[in-house]
């Protein structure tokens, strides 16, 4: 015994010389058939050791509660040491330059000699180790190592029973590696369902593992893993129209051969039985490590000269996934198949393969009395109801099917990487290993058809959930909008209007704020999924990247009136803060097609489209009109038209609300009109999302009063409200000096006119040598409002004696002196300046801002007609343009302050 041991020490060290040799390079390095010959010998004597073994250590492997009577039962030598020698091999088997396949050959099958002397901790190891063997075997040696996987190693690891009360094991655990790496690494379709056949049979949460590679595998892994979920779950199609239009075909593997040499099907018969008794299995193949696997014949020639010896049943493949039952006894009058029965007792009236049944036949078969033991795999149920790991596996698999569509963030690249991809230096990182575009994208198909099977919205579903499932969804709207006029591009668009449209318009419906969430510019951070969020991008790209999902899903008809008005000012204030203005011209294709009034897809008229801005013009503070005005300075800026009507009617509502001094009331709980809430100034910021409304959750302003009365900022808004108006004026291509008498004149007039009349125009005290916000904000009103006045009068002024039967005496001789819009006196003693823009009369504020027009614009009045000489042409000759200009500072004689 001594001797045997050391013999199998050294040769462990031998594979350890081998391993060291390979791992450091030494020459002549060890070629596969110098190491095959050494692991051959450990097979013989791994086999020899069983064969003297009386007990059935084979039965005991399946049992884990018998492992210490099953080690006890073998020889005291280094097992442990040898499969940590085997180990190191597979780690440099890709450094063997020669007899790679002999070396694979003889490992995987020293590998399943030795699985029954070792510890269950290191046999739950073996499924992950052998599957990681397909990055380094040859292609031939891939039918070995899956037919030593699904037959020598699950069986023993995944099917052993559990004990009561254990947790999960290493083994079940590592089959989501196992299966990713079968996917990855071959493309044998025959080997992927053979794999996932033998784990449907030990393992009853299968799609488990199956939805956490979709959710989690590598691209190459992907397909497969959802081709093969949806072939053996093909419930989860829509229509039978659906199922037919699946991409990949699979063809039924084939089953495992008679492993007797002489058997009378010269090598052709398939095997049916299984024999777990190693003393018959190594008298009949002694060099096959068991359990033995046999025809019908060979297994009856075996029962008649071992009377004791026990068969068991095979699985055989499955031929094909029926949708219908197939119970040939079946009386339901619904046939569709729900359930999939791998256990023998099932499969017994299906010529032993996997047997399709209904609910009524599944429910017969299997219940509290029968079939409690049976491994059934059926449909699977609501993501709501699920425990949270197989709920996360299966929202990440939706996800990551939905973002096939766009993989690797192709269309949110960077300038330098674009700039790096011209030159030729990144073109090896863009080439993955996954499918082509076009094969992703009908991959995609496979997301919008479990969000529709399964994801039904609920009052109980989770709200981050159904938000990351929106993101996603959003995000599959994007990246399938622009695509070739082909067939892809129709399954993609039916899926849409059949499918898609529905169950947002419920979504929308039963979670409301989920749905406007994820529109937002700044989504919470599980609705951040796919595209710009995957990718290392500015924050101006998250801008414009999000603002295309919006409008992929403006075409759709899926933003109503209602969203609209509450992504909208998020938008706009996001554009306005992170967008420079050197760029925001990349917008301007997007917005010039939503706000469009005749062709935008948003299907409303003008009033509805702007009425997020004309909502926050009426009885709203000058903070909230300041930042509205700045969003449409942008749209002028970027010549997007805003009807002038409606923009006059805002303005209108702009000007009442801030000369009305008295703060509005605020928003009750039983108030339902829009106009009834205070609006405030939007916060947009990617911290946390906010309102513009100001729901009770906001905290209200300490001083909401300051904001009304702050003249400074209702100038401002005064400011921009003319520039806006000026903007509008040149984009609409108005006609120059058209007069005032036509209507758009009269209602600018009297805009102005309203404005003029505003409290915060009043007379104020500062220090001439200083700048004064309010002088500034003065001066800058006073020129825009010329500018309108000029952009409307007639070129050429009309003399006419009644302009003096108009203005008053007093306003006609103060004409010759100074400027009757600002009037400035000094203090002798402080040296400090009053400046009023308005003349220190006793006329109403409306009289006074009419001369105020009046004053500064050409007198308007019916011409007279003359009749004209034939040599006198002076009249006709036009007059010269006056220069306009601004006053910056006014000099006083000692005359005018009376010293």
């Amino acid at each position: 015994m001594g001797t045997r041991a050391a013999a199998f020490t050294a040769k462990i060290r031998n594979l350890t010389d081998y391993h060291l040799r390979l791992l450091h390079g030494v020459v002549p390095p060890p070629s596969g058939i110098d190491i095959a010959n050494t692991l051959k010998y450990f097979s013989q004597t791994l086999l020899g050791l069983l064969r003297d073994i009386q007990a059935r250590p084979l039965d005991m492997l399946h049992h884990r509660a018998q492992d210490s009577e099953r080690l006890a039962l073998f020889p005291n030598l280094d097992y442990l040491g040898l499969h940590q020698a085997l180990v190191a091999l597979v780690d440099v088997m890709p450094l063997i330059q020669s007899g790679t396949q002999g070396f694979g050959q003889a490992l995987l099958n020293t590998l399943a000699c030795l699985v029954v002397f070792l510890e269950r901790q290191v046999i739950d190891t073996l499924p992950y180790l052998i599957a990681s063997m397909m990055t380094a075997v040859p292609e031939p040696l891939h039918q070995q190592l899956i037919t030593t996987l699904c037959y020598y190693i699950l069986p023993v690891t995944v099917g052993a029973a559990v004990e009561e009360g254990e947790e999960e094991n290493y083994a079940t655990a590592s089959v989501p590696a196992v299966l990713m790496m079968v996917f990855q690494y071959t493309d044998n379709s025959a080997y992927h369902c053979e794999l996932l056949e033998s784990l449907m049979a030990l393992k009853p949460d299968i799609v488990k593992d199956l939805l956490c590679v979709i959710a989690f595998g590598t691209p190459s892994s992907r397909p497969p893993a959802a081709n093969l979920l949806f072939y053996y779950w093909p419930s989860l199609n829509p229509t039978l129209y659906d199922r037919r239009g699946i991409h990949i075909k699979f063809s039924g593997w084939k089953p495992l051969l008679c492993q007797i040499e002489e058997c009378d099907g010269d090598g052709t018969s398939e095997a049916v039985k299984v024999c777990l008794d190693h003393a018959v299995c190594l008298s009949a193949c002694p060099d096959n490590p068991p359990p033995l696997y046999l025809c019908i014949d060979c297994a009856e020639d075996i029962k008649r000269e071992h009377n004791t010896v026990e068969f068991f049943d095979i699985l055989m493949p499955m031929a094909q996934v029926s949708a219908t039952c197939e119970n040939k006894n079946c009386r339901s009058t619904e046939k569709n198949a729900i359930a999939t029965c791998f256990s023998m007792e099932c499969a017994s009236y299906n010529i032993n393969r996997p047997i399709r049944y209904c609910s009524q036949c599944n429910n017969i078969r299997h219940n509290n009395r029968r079939g409690t033991d049976h491994i059934v795999h059926t449909t699977i149920g609501s993501p709501w109801a699920m425990e949270p790991q197989m709920q996360n596996f299966t929202i990440e698999a939706i996800v990551s099917l939905l973002n096939e569509a766009q993989p690797y963030g192709d269309k949110t690249k960077s300038k330098d990487q674009e700039r790096l991809n011209r030159a030729g230096l990144l073109d090896d990182l863009d080439k993955g290993d996954g499918p082509s575009p076009e094969e992703a994208r009908l991959l995609s198909r496979y997301g919008v058809w479990l969000i529709v099977s399964l994801c039904a919205p609920t009052s109980d579903t989770p709200p981050e959930v159904l938000g990351r499932l929106l993101a996603a969804l959003c995000h599959w709207y994007n990246a399938t909008q622009y695509l070739p006029d082909d067939q892809q591009r129709t399954s993609l668009e039916r899926l849409k209007s059949e499918y898609l449209h529905n169950w947002l318009q419920d979504v929308c419906k039963s979670h409301f704020e989920v749905f406007v969430g994820c529109l937002m510019p700044h989504p919470v951070e599980h609705a951040r999924v796919g595209g710009h969020w995957d990718a290392l991008a500015t924050r101006t790209d998250h801008i414009k990247e999000g603002f295309n999902r919006l409008f992929c899903l403006v075409t759709h008809e899926l933003v109503s009136l209602q969203v609209w008005d509450r992504v909208m000012p998020h938008w706009m204030e996001a554009i306005h803060n992170e967008i420079p203005e050197e760029e925001r011209d990349e917008l301007k294709i997007t917005l010039n097609k939503l706000l469009d009034s005749d062709m935008s897809p948003l299907g409303f008229d003008a009033a509805q489209m702007y009425q997020f801005i004309t909502l926050r013009f009426t009885k709203t503070s000058a903070s909230v009109q300041e930042q509205t005005l700045s969003w449409l300075q942008i749209l002028s800026s970027l010549n997007i038209v805003v009807s002038m009507d409606l923009l006059l009617g805002m303005f209108s509502e702009g000007v009442s609300s801030l000369c009305n001094t008295s703060p509005p009331s605020r928003k009750t709980s039983s108030s339902t009109r829009p106009d009834s809430s205070i609006l405030e100034p939007v916060v947009e910021d990617d911290l946390g999302s906010s309102s513009g409304l100001s729901e009770e959750d906001r905290p209200p302003s300490d001083h909401p009063e300051d904001h009304y009365s702050n003249p400074q900022l209702i100038l401002t808004c005064f400011v921009l409200m003319l520039d806006v108006l000026f903007k509008q004026m040149e984009v609409q291509e108005l006609e120059r000096h058209q007069g005032t008498e036509a209507q758009q004149s009269q209602s600018i007039m009297i805009l102005i006119r309203d404005m003029l009349a505003a409290p915060c125009l009043a007379p104020h005290t500062c220090d001439g040598h200083l700048d004064c916000t309010t002088c500034e904000l003065t001066t800058t009103f006073f020129q825009l409002a010329m500018d309108v006045v000029a952009f409307l009068c007639p070129r050429m002024a009309i003399q006419n004696n009644r302009v003096a039967d108009i203005i008053p005496p007093e306003m006609e001789s103060s004409q010759t002196t100074k400027s009757p819009e600002l009037s400035t006196t000094q203090d002798p003693q402080s040296g400090s300046c009053t400046q009023s823009p308005r003349p220190s009369s006793l006329l109403t504020p409306r009289e006074v801002g009419l001369i105020s027009v009046m004053a500064n614009m050409p007198q308007i009045v019916t011409a007279t007609v003359e009749t004209v000489g034939e040599l006198d042409l002076a009249p006709n000759i036009p007059q010269e343009s006056v220069v306009k200009a601004v006053a910056r500072a006014v000099t006083l004689t000692e005359e005018d302050v009376g010293m």
